[in-house]
């Protein structure tokens, strides 16, 4: 239950100055890398190019391709919480209304561990993209289980290689967010948060944020840190992708 209207926490996340505040490094270095990786890949997009957000949810990453023709998709059965009403296109991502060859790009961020089917998936990015497209994936490999039911899988880096390569794509680059302090880190805050009372309420939540966030602090600058020292990032959180349709 929330005493704030989802819309409302909708833009209020997307503000600027929230997200440079509260997705940095030391705060939440998973949403940092996310988020940094959405905006340096949509600079590198030409304007009037085409590009379609497969599981785009709430438009989180809508802002930033403002130069492009951006259409979204999304089933609607994720986060009970989530307001689908802007999704442009509602349909199966294994079956996206769109002819073929239709986009210049696919951008999809921390789907595929809510499809049972990925082979499919992937067959749709091949036949949505053009010649030469480019699919921008995210992906989590450290994570616990969320959106139950819908969370079936979790990706290693060869893995993903594998997949993109039967389906006729080459992945040209693949970054880890960050290793095992940063992954226990994360997982040292999971735990914390089980522990704090009241949590049903949106208000409480920010209250414990601010409460927590010195403590939260410290172990972001401790984590960044030690994570200097894993070279191999072998228990990451999550990767960043790309990849290129042969």
């Amino acid at each position: 239950m929330s005493l704030i209207p989802r819309k409302t926490i909708v833009a209020f996340a997307n503000n600027r100055f929230v997200q440079l505040l509260w997705f940095n490094p030391l705060f939440n270095y998973h949403q940092h890398c996310l988020l940094k990786f959405v905006k340096t890949e949509a600079k590198k997009i030409p304007a009037g190019a085409s590009i379609i957000d497969l599981g785009a949810g709430e438009l989180r990453y809508k802002q930033y391709f403002q130069h492009c023709r951006y259409v979204s998709q999304d089933l609607g059965i994720g986060d009970n919480e989530w307001d689908f009403d802007n999704i442009e296109i509602k349909s199966s991502i294994y079956d996206v209304p769109v002819k073929k060859d239709s986009f210049d790009y696919v951008l999809c961020t921390q789907v595929l561990e809510h499809l049972e089917y990925p082979d499919l998936a992937f067959k749709e990015f091949h036949r949505i993209l053009k010649k030469n497209g480019k699919l921008i994936l995210t992906v989590p490999l450290g994570f616990g289980e969320h959106q139950a039911p819908y969370d079936f899988f979790r990706y290693t880096r060869y893995s993903l290689k594998n997949l993109g390569e039967r389906h006729g794509f080459r992945l040209t680059y693949i970054s880890p967010h960050g290793g095992i302090f940063i992954n226990l880190d994360f997982m040292f805050r999971s735990a914390l948060w089980k522990l704090i009372p009241f949590k049903k309420y949106q208000l409480v939540k920010y209250f414990w944020f601010v409460l927590l966030s010195p403590l939260t602090l410290l172990l972001g600058a401790v984590s960044l840190f030690l994570d200097f020292f894993d070279r191999e990032k072998e228990y990451t959180l999550n990767y960043n992708c790309v990849y290129v349709k042969k």
